[in-house]
C-alpha cells in the first residue's frame, strides 16, 4: 500500500542520517583519540611493567653459578639517563624543534639533573634491602615531598583540603603495610636494620622527588611555551648521564660491569628490557601528557605502580599479609578518596 511504502522510504532516509551522523569528522575525531589514549596507556603498563621487573630482577637476582648479584646501581642510571638522552634528541630532531635546552639555563638544567639523579640512585640502592612492593609504595608517597616542594619553589601553590586528606591516606597505608609485616597471630613485627636502611635510602629519593618535581614547574613557568616535555626528558637525563658517568668512572665501575656481563652473560637480557623499557615508557608518558593533560597521566601511572605490585608479588613469589594488602589498598584509593572533599568545580579545573 501507498502507507507502507512511505513508511518504508522515511524509514531508509534515517537510516542514512544516522549513517552521515556516526561518520561525521569529530566522531571520528573521538574515535580516533579515544584509540590513541588507550594504545598510550597500554603502552605506559606494559612498559614501565617490563622495566619495574627487570629493575627488581637486576637488583636481586643471583647471577651464575658464585651467585653474584649485579651491585653497580651507578651504571643503571647511566643506562636510564643514556638511552631517554637519545630517545629525546632524536623526537626533538624529528619535529624540527628550534633549541634542545628549551630556553633553560644549563646551570638551571645542572641542578634538576643533580635531584634526578638522587631520586633514581637512592631508589635502586633501597632494592638492595627492601623487597620491591615495598619499595614501588613508599615511593608512591611521592606527592607528599612535591606538594611541599610546590610550596617552597612556587608562591602562587597554596595546600588544599584534597591535598592534605590524600596525603595523609598515602602515610596511613604505608605504615598499614610497613606494620602489617607482623599481622599474623603471634608473630611480631621487626623493624631490622636492612629495612631501616631501605626505608632511608627510599625517603632520600623522595627528598629528591620534591626538589626535582617543583623545580621543574618553575622552569616551566619561566621558560614559557618554548620549553615542552622532550626538553625536559633531554636535559634532565643528559645532566643526570653525565654526573652518573663521573661517579661511575670515579668508583671504577664500568670495568667491573663488563668483567660481570662477560662472567655471567645472563644480565645482558635484563640490562636491555631495562634500558629499552624506560625510554619507550618515557615517550608514552610525555605523549599522553601533551595530547590528554597530567590528571590522565597520574591515573594510569597510579595503576601502572599497581600491576608492578602486582606481578612483582607473582613473579618473584613476595608473600604479602592481609593487614599488607590493606596498606596497598590505602596507598592507591587517596587519590579519589581526596578528590571526594574537593570544593565543587575544582575537579573540572584540573581536568583541564
Amino acid at each position: 500500500s501507498s502507507r507502507t511504502f512511505v513508511r518504508a522510504v522515511v524509514a531508509a532516509h534515517s537510516f542514512d542520517d544516522r549513517r552521515r551522523v556516526a561518520t561525521t569528522p569529530s566522531v571520528v575525531a573521538m574515535s580516533e583519540s579515544t584509540l590513541k589514549l588507550v594504545g598510550l596507556a597500554v603502552g605506559v603498563w606494559i612498559t614501565f611493567t617490563v622495566f619495574g621487573m627487570a629493575t627488581e630482577a637486576l637488583t636481586s637476582t643471583e647471577y651464575g653459578d658464585k651467585k653474584e648479584r649485579f651491585s653497580f646501581t651507578w651504571s643503571l642510571v647511566l643506562i636510564q639517563a643514556t638511552g631517554n638522552t637519545l630517545v629525546a634528541a632524536l623526537v626533538l630532531k624529528l619535529t624540527g624543534a628550534s633549541s634542545l635546552n628549551g630556553g633553560v639555563k644549563c646551570t638551571d638544567w645542572m641542578i634538576a639533573g643533580a635531584a634526578y639523579l638522587g631520586a633514581h640512585k637512592f631508589g635502586l640502592l633501597s632494592l638492595h634491602y627492601i623487597i620491591f612492593p615495598m619499595q614501588v609504595l613508599v615511593k608512591s608517597c611521592k606527592a607528599i615531598p612535591v606538594m611541599f616542594g610546590e610550596v617552597m619553589f612556587e608562591s602562587h601553590v597554596q595546600l588544599t583540603m584534597t591535598k592534605l586528606v590524600s596525603v595523609m591516606m598515602l602515610c596511613a597505608g604505608v605504615v598499614v603495610f610497613t606494620f602489617g609485616k607482623g599481622s599474623k597471630k603471634g608473630e611480631r613485627f621487626e623493624l631490622d636494620q636492612k629495612m631501616v636502611i631501605g626505608l632511608g635510602f627510599v625517603l632520600c629519593a623522595l627528598f629528591c622527588d620534591g626538589i626535582y618535581g617543583p623545580y621543574q614547574n618553575k622552569l616551566k613557568t619561566k621558560a614559557g611555551k618554548q620549553l615542552t616535555g622532550y626538553h625536559n626528558m633531554l636535559n634532565m637525563n643528559f645532566w643526570q648521564g653525565i654526573y652518573a658517568l663521573i661517579f661511575c668512572l670515579a668508583a671504577g665501575e664500568l670495568p667491573l660491569v663488563l668483567d660481570f656481563i662477560a662472567r655471567n652473560p645472563a644480565v645482558t637480557f635484563d640490562l636491555v628490557k631495562f634500558g629499552i623499557a624506560m625510554s619507550m615508557g618515557q615517550v608514552c608518558i610525555f605523549q599522553m601528557q601533551s595530547s590528554f593533560g597530567a590528571l590522565t597521566v597520574t591515573k594510569t601511572t597510579t595503576v601502572r605502580k599497581l600491576i608492578s605490585v602486582l606481578c612483582s608479588v607473582w613473579y618473584f613469589g613476595h608473600s604479602l599479609k592481609p593487614m599488607q594488602w590493606a596498606g596497598v589498598a590505602m596507598v592507591f584509593m587517596s587519590e579519589p578518596v581526596g578528590k571526594m572533599f574537593a570544593p565543587k568545580g575544582d575537579g573540572k579545573t584540573k581536568a583541564q
